[in-house]
């Protein structure tokens, strides 16, 4: 009895000393968020959204961010939405975590953003919004029923989908769970969706490690995983969507191919939009102008840092301004 008592003792003091360690290694630390998402039940093509209404509170990524009442990240809760003034040009951006800023600190620094500063100092004479829809996780198919069932609300003038390879891979989408927290199975293991005892696991930095080392174990002996696409995926068909959706409301739109330091390619996918003559812009190549250190959010997340956001937003108003001017 004594024996076992001892070992317990000792497999706990082992844990907490790893469990600090971890901690301050800081290597779990871009995967703990607040419980920012809620089910969208207007349309079940969208699984889930960020909550209204939230104020600096704790996303994917160690960014900290606020909503509004349609739950979009945003910097001006203020701005009135509607209606739209006669002068005013809005813009409404639907993407993944790329878009919404995972790994970026300030909201202020993502893409969107600077988007719409850059837009407004080249424009003075006009009011510049950008609406930021992304939500982590999302796949084309849900940026496409974004467009259908939620951006109408912004009345928007141009619509623009930002994607990345692995977006047109629709298994990767989770759920949320009662508390507002994603699930994925995949990652989850054997625990169900809205157990209490993972909601207590979430801030053990340590049960992120072991997570990853599963996976990496799983994937043993694997070649590296990398999206190039040889033929057209039957998920391209939400691209087409999307830019037949804004075509029957007469809406502007561009699919903005965005660039990733994984090495994956959109390969065919690029050349069937221009056969179906979807606009597109292609900024992939941007990658090329960082080193791993200046792209990356940090050593632990392979999202793009806030100079990325801005090179990005900056080049995104160089292609946009002369159609804006134009209206």
């Amino acid at each position: 009895g004594k024996k076992l008592v001892f070992v317990l003792f000792v497999l706990v003091v082992v844990l907490v000393g790893v469990e600090i360690a971890v901690r301050n290694w800081s290597y779990a630390q871009h995967y703990l968020y607040d419980p920012i998402y809620t089910e969208f039940a207007a349309a079940e093509d969208i699984p889930f959204l960020h909550k209204a209404n939230l104020r600096d509170v704790r996303g994917r990524g160690n960014s900290r961010l606020d909503t509004d009442g349609l739950g979009l990240c945003a910097t001006d809760l203020s701005a009135p939405r509607n209606p739209k003034g006669p002068d005013e040009f809005r813009i409404a951006i639907v993407g993944d975590s790329v878009t919404f800023g995972e790994g970026v600190e300030n909201t202020a620094d993502t893409f969107c953003e600077v988007l719409e500063d850059l837009l407004g100092q080249a424009l003075p004479d006009r009011e510049i919004a950008v609406f930021n829809f992304g939500v982590c996780a999302y796949s084309v198919h849900e940026m496409a029923a974004t467009l259908r069932h939620r951006i109408p609300a912004v009345d928007p003038d141009l619509v623009v989908m930002a994607v990345i390879p692995l977006d047109l891979d629709l298994t990767r989408v989770p759920v949320v769970d009662k508390y507002g927290y994603t699930f994925n199975r995949k990652l989850s293991g054997f625990l169900a969706k809205d157990s209490p005892f993972k909601r207590m696991l979430r801030n053990v930095r340590l049960v992120y490690v072991l997570r990853d080392l599963r996976q990496d174990w799983q994937r043993r002996g694997q070649a590296p995983s990398r999206v190039d696409f040889q033929e057209v995926p039957a998920s391209y068909r939400y691209l087409a969507d999307f830019a037949a959706c804004a075509d029957e409301r007469g809406i502007a739109h561009r699919i903005v191919l965005l660039p990733t330091f994984a090495g994956h390619r959109f390969g065919v996918v690029e050349e069937q939009l221009a056969r179906d003559g979807i606009s597109f812009l292609d900024l992939t190549d941007l990658v090329d102008e960082f080193s791993e250190d200046e792209y990356l959010a940090s050593k632990f997340d392979r999202h793009p840092s806030a100079a990325v956001h801005r090179r990005i937003g900056q080049v995104l108003a160089e292609q946009l301004l002369p159609a804006i001017s134009g209206r």
